[in-house]
């Protein structure tokens, strides 16, 4: 059985319930002079953006303490800046945000050793305005830093998270760790988060699947939509957590060529359909009750839970992972682009016949 990767934050948030006057803890505080009174999110670099801590804002500032026992890299969001900020999170460091609103690019985020290490990589890339050049820089300090969890969030933003990423190129990166950093579980998510980004630009062929009603649907038929392909089970809170994120989005897209498709892993009908009926979710839900031996997670290889696969009307994948505004935004300029496309090619389909 493939393994599955329970989200940080429950972790933590368990610890939260049960810890001892002698857990370690890691404290967060920010000035932001101007921010508004509503919240900012924090959330792991390999977690879901919508499984978040909440830490509300008053007067610009915020705090929030987290039991902790090892170094764990999280992303800071500002609220409806949708700007998002690396935070190295770890026992016995407190970090400090200062900045204002007029410049949210331009946070001061200090505190830590890592935090210090990833401070210092934004000062040498400054001066940079190639991309080329930033990412020479990115693996120079990979090189020099083969103890540091930066390194890993370095490979995560610079080589994985790119079209058509380098898989030997990045092996190699991943090889030239550590030993101790190799020990480290991060290591492991990384290399799933490759897995994801190399599937794309293969094609999603779906195998005819099961309804609630037993139905045997075609994805296949639906053509000229774009699939969002979702991958849960109802044992995973965090990838049930993710279905609930995507209702706002399901609603928004009803009257577009957007299909939302959720394939469950469960091996359990009755937990399976349990769950539908008390969340009463929108778009298709299928499930054969195979769990991972699933035709389409072999297919796509799929590692670990939650997982979103994005699709063209080609059955192209183009996307992997996107959560909330994020996803929003790109499957708006996606369809746009398809449909203004299509009335191009209707314009002129029109004249070729006005000529005959």
């Amino acid at each position: 059985m493939k393994k599955v990767f329970l989200p940080l934050f429950l972790g933590i948030l368990l610890t939260v319930f049960g810890c001892q006057k002698e857990t370690p803890f890691f404290k967060l505080t920010g000035d932001i002079p101007g921010l508004s009174d509503s919240t900012v999110m924090l959330y792991g670099l390999f977690s879901v953006p919508d499984s978040v801590i909440e830490i509300p804002v008053k007067d610009g500032k915020f705090s929030c303490t987290l039991p902790l026992d090892t170094i764990t890299p999280m992303y800071l969001r500002l609220g409806d800046s949708r700007m998002e900020y690396p935070v190295f999170a770890d026992k016995g460091v407190n970090i400090t945000i200062k900045g204002d609103t007029a410049q949210l690019h331009r946070l001061t985020i200090a505190g830590g050793k890592a935090q210090e290490e990833y401070n210092a990589f934004q000062d040498s890339i400054a001066h940079l305005d190639n991309y080329i050049d930033i990412r020479q820089e990115a693996d120079s300090f990979i090189v020099k830093h083969p103890q540091s969890v930066v390194s890993i969030y370095l490979i995560q933003k610079y080589f994985v998270n790119v079209p058509y990423p380098n898989k030997s190129l990045i092996e190699s990166m991943i090889d030239q760790l550590s030993g101790y950093m190799h020990d480290n579980h991060y290591i492991s998510r990384l290399q799933n988060s490759l897995q994801k980004q190399t599937s794309r630009d293969k094609r999603l062929q779906m195998p005819a699947l099961p309804d609630t009603t037993g139905k045997t649907i075609d994805i296949n038929e639906y053509k000229d939509k774009f699939i969002i392909l979702s991958l849960w089970a109802s044992w995973h809170p965090e990838s049930v957590e993710m279905q609930d994120s995507l209702q706002a989005i399901i609603k928004k897209f009803a009257k577009r060529p957007a299909k939302f498709v959720s394939l469950s892993l469960d091996s359990h009908g009755e937990a399976w359909l349990d769950t539908l009926r008390s969340h009463k979710w929108g778009g298709l839900h299928l499930c054969d009750f195979k769990g991972w031996n699933n035709e389409l997670v072999e297919q796509t290889e799929t590692q670990d839970l939650p997982t979103l696969y994005i699709a063209n009307t080609s059955s192209k994948i183009i996307a992997t992972d996107m959560w909330g505004k994020q996803l929003e935004n790109f499957l708006d300029n996606q369809i746009s682009n398809w449909e203004e496309l299509q009335k191009k090619r209707a314009k002129e389909e029109k004249k070729r016949k006005n000529r005959r």
